[in-house]
């Protein structure tokens, strides 16, 4: 090794030991993760929260948080939100996420790894993991509610779906419009960064959550045998919002609001 190298090296490891506990842990050997680098199981948002923050710097990205609300009824609505941008975002929605490491976790948790996120529970925060101390950046905006969510409502079949794709499409366009404004809104190359979104994020589910699909009778959580959440009654779901984020343990799943 050359000499110019191991003094690099050693300064970079005694720097290391300077940084605050919550980079240190961040940095540290952490929990087992399989072959793509994520937590083996389950053990929490922190687990979570933390591979990805070390994947992020590691590939000199940002993080970007899905913040997961701790009200649980807070919880699908969110998850609901998030899954109609994934799945029917635009290139454009969706483009921005190509540039960095996403994760889904409580602000509780993420504050734990990062003091600076700030208070209350945003719809997402930007974290810079190349900055000591690290940066962190709140995204937020008001989304439009579906009328009649939890029942069908007035009108015809027809006029609740098209009611409700418009509702989404606001969300959606929202969701995506905060994207743009936080993480840029370049346009080079959108198909292609929006395909490797959708590769990376909608097959698969960022760390953190499930897909799951909902019904007016029941939530199925994908990828888990025997995970049915009969709940008839819990109303309408609008057509874009049935595959969305699960943010409960499969261990021990949440029953949606009636």
């Amino acid at each position: 090794m050359k000499r110019r190298h191991l003094l690099g090296a050693t300064a970079a490891g005694l720097a290391a030991t300077a940084w605050p506990a919550f980079l240190r842990e961040a940095f540290g050997d952490g929990a087992a993760c399989d072959e793509a680098g994520k937590p083996a199981a389950a053990a929490g948002s922190l687990v979570q929260v933390s591979a990805a923050f070390r994947r992020a710097r590691q590939a000199k990205r940002a993080l970007l948080v899905f913040v997961i609300p701790a009200d649980d009824g807070a919880k699908w609505e969110r998850g609901h939100a998030f899954g109609e941008l994934l799945n029917f975002g635009a290139d454009r929605d969706l483009a921005p996420l190509a540039g960095v490491e996403v994760v889904c976790a409580t602000m509780a948790d993420l504050k734990k790894l990062v003091p600076s996120a700030g208070d209350g529970e945003p719809l997402l925060v930007v974290v810079r993991t190349d900055k000591v101390p690290v940066a962190a950046t709140q995204l937020d905006v008001a989304l439009p509610s579906y009328d009649g969510m939890r029942g069908l409502g007035g009108g015809s079949w027809e006029e609740r779906m098209k009611r409700d794709d418009a509702i989404a499409a606001k969300r959606i366009g929202a969701l995506g419009a905060l994207l743009r404004k936080g993480l840029g809104a370049g346009a080079d190359n959108l198909e292609a960064r929006a395909a490797s979104v959708r590769a990376r994020l909608v097959k698969a589910p960022p760390s953190g959550a499930h897909w799951a699909i909902a019904s007016g009778c029941g939530t199925e959580v994908e990828g888990v045998d025997e995970t049915g959440l009969m709940a008839c009654g819990m109303g309408h779901v609008p057509s874009k919002s049935r595959r969305f984020l699960y943010f409960f343990a499969v261990e021990g799943r949440g029953a949606p609001p009636r």
